[in-house]
């Protein structure tokens, strides 16, 4: 079966299709990517053939891919599947046109038995994970069992990629683990434990030696700068972060980047983490009100903690990057405002900051419903909040903030102008600000890859622009 991807930024490393198409490959399958551009698509389906359509679909490109697909199904008679996040959320989405089929969680040994029963023509209805659209009626079928040992999925395949980054910024993502043990109600992470009715789906993780092998694999092909870990929580478990610092320090000593909780920091790990060769970390600062970090967000820990965790860091000489909420169900402007004064406090090198996102089944979309301010629609741009406010202009001010919280925790004495400013209309013009910054923190100081890397950056962003007008205009 020759099976093509759709992905929308084919200039990063997608760790899951990738994962996809190793295994695919292993069983005789051929599999490519191209970018999310009708034109591009178009173009490779008149030049090949090609028997699965697939797109792994985040809730924010949902909107974006169902269209594509439309165009595309309308010219060309070819099986579309889609999976991850959205799909397994919104099985629902099934019933759009052009959709065959939808796969809920771990999509591995699920991808692998479609492709062979359509490869030897052999019904697809019972599949589990799947939801299955044939002559007009849906099947719908029960999950499978999580995979229990990571170790026994093969490394994912990174030549699928031709302009990874791997390549062109000698930067590597890697992932060490599946789940999280918390359940912060702005994440889908209780919802998949609900899913799956137990707490199997909370942290499977590889072994430290399966880790090390996958980048030694890699460093035989390219000279890395920096390796990207991008679990959920990267410190779940102290005897394995203990294992792994001894070992990477010894075996690969190129420098990281790793995503933490304030709950989880302490001397002797962040030590720990430096010799190994941790340069920078992140680290969830969320909301500096209590109130709404602790009972809105579920986000268990103390401002105490939160600024306590950010010295020890900053003591061992390495790069914090905090990740942010503005625009929470129940806030004010002024919350959002302190949240910014509290990074200014905890001096942190780059303030990571999102709107609200209430994403398909997670405890904050609900508790948005029951307030009476969730805009009736799945979040479909990180730019526009899904999130009702009093006024417009209180919501223009939240979506205008975010573009200057960054600038402004480094540079605090713009504090006043953008109080005023925000409210303004000029929306894509502060956001070439928020581009610029965000690439020159990120290059030059949380992910270091330098000048080149900084420009990859303003290609990649502008470049899903372009992809979006494309559906639009075809």
């Amino acid at each position: 079966m020759r099976i093509l991807f759709i992905v929308n930024d084919i200039y990063t490393d997608h760790i899951g299709i990738m994962l996809l198409s190793s295994i695919l490959k292993q069983n005789g399958h051929s599999v490519e990517v191209v970018e999310a551009s009708y034109k591009k698509i178009v173009k490779k389906l008149k030049n090949y053939r090609y028997d699965i359509l697939a797109y792994s679909c985040p809730t924010i490109l949902s909107d974006y891919y169902i269209s594509l697909n439309k165009l595309i199904r309308r010219n060309f008679d070819i099986f579309s599947v889609f999976g991850g996040a959205h799909p397994t959320f919104v099985p629902e989405m099934i019933e759009e046109e052009g959709i065959d089929c939808i796969c809920r969680g771990e999509g591995e040994f699920a991808f692998l038995e479609l492709a062979e029963k359509l490869k030897f023509k052999k019904p697809i209805r019972k599949i589990k994970n799947l939801w299955v659209k044939d002559n007009g009626n849906i099947f719908k079928n029960p999950l499978r069992e999580l995979v229990k040992n990571l170790d026994d999925l093969p490394f994912p395949d990174r030549d699928l990629f031709p302009f990874s980054e791997a390549i062109f910024k000698r930067k590597m993502h890697v992932i060490t683990s599946r789940g999280c043990p918390y359940s912060c109600s702005y994440c889908s992470q209780s919802a998949y434990d609900f899913l799956y009715n137990s707490h199997a789906a909370k942290v499977r993780r590889r072994s430290v030696g399966n880790v090390i092998k996958e980048i030694q694999q890699i460093t035989k092909k390219v000279s890395l700068r920096l390796i990207m870990f991008e679990d959920d929580l990267f410190i779940s478990s102290i005897r394995w972060i203990n294992s792994f610092c001894k070992e990477y320090q010894n075996k690969i000593n190129i420098p990281f980047f790793c995503y933490t909780r304030a709950d989880t920091i302490n001397p002797d790990i962040v030590s720990k983490l430096r010799r190994a060769g941790c340069v920078s970390i992140s680290m969830g600062l969320e909301s500096a009100n209590d109130y709404l970090r602790e009972n809105v967000l579920r986000r268990h820990m103390s401002r105490d903690n939160i600024i306590e965790a950010a010295r020890i860091i900053k003591k061992e000489k390495i790069r914090l990057e905090t990740t942010n909420i503005i625009g929470i169900p129940g806030s004010s402007l002024k919350d959002d405002l302190e949240t910014l004064k509290m990074n200014v406090k905890c001096n942190v090198d780059y303030s990571s900051v999102k709107l609200l996102m209430p994403y398909p089944k997670t405890k904050i979309r609900k508790f948005a419903a029951s307030m009476g301010c969730l805009i009736d629609k799945y979040p479909s741009s990180e730019w526009k909040s899904s999130i009702r406010f009093h006024t417009d202009r209180d919501k223009r001010a939240r979506e205008n903030l975010r573009k200057f919280f960054a600038i402004t925790v480094e540079f605090p004495f713009l504090l006043p102008v953008v109080k005023k400013i925000i409210y303004f209309p000029l929306g894509y013009i502060y956001m070439c600000v928020y581009i610029v910054w965000d690439g020159y923190t990120a290059f030059f100081r949380l992910y270091p890859t330098g000048f080149r890397g900084f420009i990859w950056g303003i290609r990649k962003f502008i470049g899903a622009f372009h992809r979006r007008i494309d559906v639009l205009l075809s």
